[in-house]
Order: C-alpha cells, then structure tokens, then sequence
C-alpha cells in the first residue's frame, strides 16, 4: 500500500473515531506513515522510542539518519488533544538540538524549526489536517517534511527553512498594510484620487472634485479611521463575488462610456478606458501629442501620463 492510500485509510477510521487514544495514534498511524516513508522502525539506529533527552525527559520518537544527533523529534498526543503539546515538544528539541520537530494527534501533524525565531506558532511551517487535504496532497507533505531520504540529504530542511522565510515575509507584508493605509490617506496620491472618484461615478453617474475627495481622505485621517487592526494569522474564506458594476460618465445607471470620435460610435467599460482610448486616437493621429499634452497637463504630484514617449503596445 502507498503513502496516499495509507492516509484514505487513517483518514476513513479517523472519521469513525476508531482510535481512542495516544497509543492508537502511536502503533496504528505514526508508525505506518513513517515505514511508508522509508523509516526502519524496528532499528534503533534510526527509530527509537521514548528516546532521553539530557533533561531526563522522554520524547516519544527520535529520528536519526546518522548515530551523532537525532534529526527529527516527533511527539504524539491523543486524538484532538495536542494543544499543549508543541510547547513541551520545543524543549525537548532545543536540549538536544533537533532541526525538526512533529506534534501528531493522528489527524493533525504540525512541522516545527525549533532553532527559527519567533513565536511557536510563527516556527510552525506546516499545518497539516488529514480530514481536509486530499489524500495524494497530505502525502507530498509528509514526503516534503519527513521522507528518510530528504532528511538524510537535508532537502527536507532546506524545503522547511524556505517555508518559514516566506511566511515570515507574508507576516511583515501583512503587518505592514495599515502603515501602508495610513501614508496614502494622509498624502492622497493622484491614482487613489481618481480610483475613488471612478468609483462614485459608477454609484451617481458623475464625479466629485479631486478637491472633495481629497478632503474626505485628511478627514478620515483625522478620524482615525485609517487604523487597521493586523490581520489574524489564519485562512480566510473569500466573500462571495458581489456583480460588477461598470464605471460610467453619464447619466445615472448606464453601464457603459460612450465615444463619437471622428464620426465613429465606440463604447468603453470605464472613464478612465476611454480617456486612454482618446488619447491613443490623438496620438495616432498627430505622432507628438502625448508628448505635448504630458507638459500642458501635469499631474499636481506626479504626470498624468508617466512616459510621454509613445509606443503602439500601449499608454503607460
């Protein structure tokens, strides 16, 4: 039986709350995922169990792929009972230096850098949930962490370091948007101007001034309303999509811009569409324009048109 047909099985008895408690977990699910991937769990020299750390303590498995160190902790909990558990397990692993550690409750199995900084939490890598992965997922998982050959050659580390780093970077990224708010409604950029105008001509079907709505932006400010609580660190569900409505500049409740230019009818999603279509027409029609109408019009921080130099793949 393969890794993923091994897990379709766990997976059926754990629905059916068939394993009851840690040495359930232990005999009937750690040990069959780790001969699946490679593991000798009937040789100490690389399986051993209730294995002692310089504490006196006892971690439930130690994984070695040389006699030196062992490479990987794991610590097994009882079904829905793990909670605690990664703490314990991360003292385990900094006494005896492990890279890698494992807290398994049967149905979750969550991969740890001990020596990472941060949180608990922000060194977990990985958080895997049996019963919501696809059986052939939860497999490449286990295979990335925890295959006896990936750990041996050190991929298995290399892959778990790269994962940590990145959501490291995606917490700064994340944290960084209410800073990031906060600088665009206390100096309006032009682009956020117009975004926000566009998007009340969709609603009335004419547009503020940009003076207005940059006033409505320093007063946001001012209400403190530009303050963004971070957000948790957990999967969201996107909200159902809401229909598009289309940008108009004329009357209420028209859907689309129309043009007549030179005699001939067009239609355009947007203002801002068919002010760039306008522009390429003049263009075309006059080589230089852009270039002209780039120095008559200025943007008041930046050019409305940031390369005056034209090119048919398009308006930049």
């Amino acid at each position: 039986m393969d890794l993923a047909a091994t897990i379709t099985k766990i997976s059926e008895n754990l629905r059916i709350n068939k394993y009851r408690n840690e040495s359930d977990v232990r005999e009937a699910i750690v040990n069959r995922v780790l001969m699946e991937l490679g593991w000798d769990i009937f040789s100490p020299d690389s399986v051993r169990r209730e294995f002692g750390t310089q504490e006196r303590r006892r971690v439930d498995y130690a994984l070695f792929t040389s006699p030196n160190a062992p490479s990987v902790f794991i610590e097994v909990k009882a079904p829905n009972c793990a909670a605690e558990g990664d703490r314990q397990l991360f003292q385990y692993a900094f006494d005896e230096g492990a890279p890698l550690a494992i807290l398994v409750d049967g149905r979750e199995w969550s991969f740890y850098l001990p020596g990472a900084q941060g949180t608990v939490l922000e060194r977990r890598v990985h958080k895997l949930d049996l019963l919501e992965r696809d059986a052939k997922d939860a497999a490449e998982v286990l295979r990335r962490y925890l295959e006896h050959d990936r750990i041996k050659t050190g991929s298995a580390f290399e892959d778990a370091r790269k994962d940590y780093e990145s959501a490291a970077r995606n917490r700064q990224a994340r944290d960084a948007i209410p800073k990031a708010w906060k600088e665009l409604a206390s100096e309006p950029d032009d682009l956020l101007i117009d975004l926000i105008a566009e998007k009340v001509v969709s609603l009335i079907g004419f547009r503020p001034s940009d003076e207005h709505v940059e006033e409505f932006l320093v007063q946001l400010k001012g209400s403190g309303a530009d303050g963004v609580s971070p957000v948790p660190d957990r999967t969201l569900t996107p909200p159902p999509k809401k229909p598009e409505s289309t940008p108009s500049l004329t009357t209420r409740g028209s859907r689309r811009v129309p043009v007549v230019l030179y005699g001939a009818r067009s239609e355009h999603p947007d203002a801002i569409s068919a002010l760039i279509f306008l522009l390429k027409s003049f263009e075309h029609r006059k080589p230089g324009f852009l270039e002209n109408f780039a120095k008559r019009a200025p943007g008041r921080r930046r050019n409305h048109i940031s390369n005056p130099s034209y090119s048919p793949g398009g308006l930049i």
